[in-house]
């Protein structure tokens, strides 16, 4: 018996093609069997008339528990960085309500903005020094400049912006740049065929994080704990938890990260940065980012404004990111059987519409289906978009450099996006008109990436080999 296995790793699918041909004697019979289950077959690897004996190590460069490991400990190092992050709501209710009464919901949105630029346009930075080498090194700065900076915020004194900006705003977004894109490459060196879930799972930290912290933070400093200790207790918890992570993590050594033979050349390393269908996705993630966390900041104030009881609507954020849990784990395990791009698109199209509904949010019950359903999609497009990224970069020792870059137009995103529709909003808080802009920002997002996976499908095809 004559086999022939041929893999072809296709960026938005992954397929694995085996035929057997039967030569009993001269005499040959043609069966095929078509495998359409991606993680039996190392696409990267295989080669026609050659046979995968997959074994633990060729899946799994330093064994299966030392990648999970790796996976639990990122989970909680990234836990530590976007719980408070993710629950810029509860600060943004609180600050604008009393805390800082001076300035403007717009003015006050610039911190949570400001983070969120700072911890992922500058991404790069952080995902260089992981492809150098320095994964380690890098992300426990990162730790020690976040856990710094939220001690440092419990410090600030009512209505002192600059406090508050320098400490939040700033210390919080540089140290997640810092641990945020290391953390994924780290990560993504451990897996070959389940990277999709992996990555998923390792994204689920943030609603995980969202969900402990908003609830925690919402209890503490409005009661008489008050802002001072309850930010410091919260920063004790990012503390232990950084700590822990950093123990658990394994990092694979750079001999054992695959590369493409023509990777020596720069000019071909970063070939993936002239491929529409890549471009297109930072286009398209760009443009979904304006709108997908306006609604997130401002649930808690909406809530309120809307005469919610205080026990329905300190808990919206928290709302979102439970459902937010599951919305980070089950479309990336779709991803990895039908494709990370496809996943993205639908889940993209589906937070843009139901962004509309929030337009109908002046009930209880309206909020929280609100809540649950928005929560779910937010956080499925946010975790695939890396995996999209993952997929269409070519040599996995370019993954940071790629993840760095992909994050770049998304930062800015994040620094204009949530202020543009906080002004839009205005004072007199006319809801409406920053829920469109938001929602129809997201559907626009969906529309490019849709393109975007157009071309990609009229560009490949399916290499015949015998």
């Amino acid at each position: 018996m004559r086999v022939i296995r041929m893999g072809y790793h296709h960026r938005g699918l992954n397929f694995g093609l085996t035929t057997n041909f039967c030569h009993p004697q001269g005499t040959s019979t043609a069966a095929p069997v078509y495998n359409m289950r991606p993680e039996e077959t190392d696409n990267e690897t295989a080669t026609a008339g050659t046979v995968l004996h997959t074994t633990s190590l060729d899946v799994y460069p330093l064994g299966k528990w030392k990648a999970w490991s790796t996976v639990f400990g990122a989970f909680l190092i990234q836990m530590s960085a976007w719980g408070p992050v993710l629950s810029f709501g509860v600060f943004q209710d609180f600050y604008t309500r009393s805390f800082l009464p001076s300035f403007s919901a717009s003015n006050i949105t610039w911190i949570g903005s400001v983070q969120l630029f700072l911890g992922l346009s500058l991404g790069f930075v952080g995902g260089k020094l992981s492809d150098a080498g320095h994964g380690r090194k890098t992300m426990l700065a990162g730790s020690a400049l976040f856990t710094f900076s939220f001690f440092m915020l419990s410090l600030a004194k009512e209505d002192k912006y600059y406090q508050i900006f320098l400490s939040q705003g700033i210390g919080f977004g540089c140290g997640l740049t810092l641990v945020y894109i290391p953390s994924f490459a780290l990560v993504s060196h451990h897996f070959k065929n389940r990277r999709a879930l992996a990555m998923g799972l390792l994204a689920a930290n943030s609603p995980f994080g969202g969900v402990i912290y908003s609830i925690m933070l919402n209890q503490l400093i409005h009661s008489k704990t008050g802002f001072g200790w309850g930010i410091r207790a919260s920063a004790f918890l990012s503390l232990g938890c950084s700590v822990c992570g950093h123990l658990l993590i394994f990092i694979v050594p750079r001999s054992s990260i695959p590369r493409k033979p023509q990777a020596a050349s720069p000019s071909r390393r970063m070939e993936f940065l002239t491929d529409p269908t890549y471009l297109l996705t930072l286009v398209s993630g760009f443009l979904g980012q304006i709108g997908t966390f306006f609604p997130l900041f401002y649930i808690q104030l909406f809530a309120e404004k809307h005469n919610m009881s205080p026990s329905l609507s300190f808990y919206a954020v928290a709302i979102m990111h439970v459902a937010g849990i599951f919305g980070r784990i089950l479309p990336n395990h779709l991803a990895d059987r039908y494709g990370a791009m496809e996943s993205f698109i639908v889940c993209s199209a589906f937070c843009g519409f139901i962004g509309f509904a929030m337009l109908g949010c002046g009930t209880a019950a309206g909020l929280v289906l609100f809540c649950i359903f928005y929560g779910f999609f937010f956080h499925s497009t946010i975790s695939l978009y890396l995996p999209v990224i993952a997929a269409l970069t070519p040599a996995q020792a370019d993954m940071g450099a790629s993840f760095g870059i992909a994050v770049g137009p998304v930062g800015v995103a994040s620094l204009i996006g949530s202020p543009i529709t906080g002004a839009i909003v205005g004072k007199e808080l006319a809801w409406w008109k920053g829920i469109t802009f938001a929602s129809v920002c997201m559907v626009a997002s969906f529309v490019v990436e849709a393109f975007a996976r157009y071309l990609y499908r009229r560009r490949e095809t399916v290499p015949v080999k015998s």
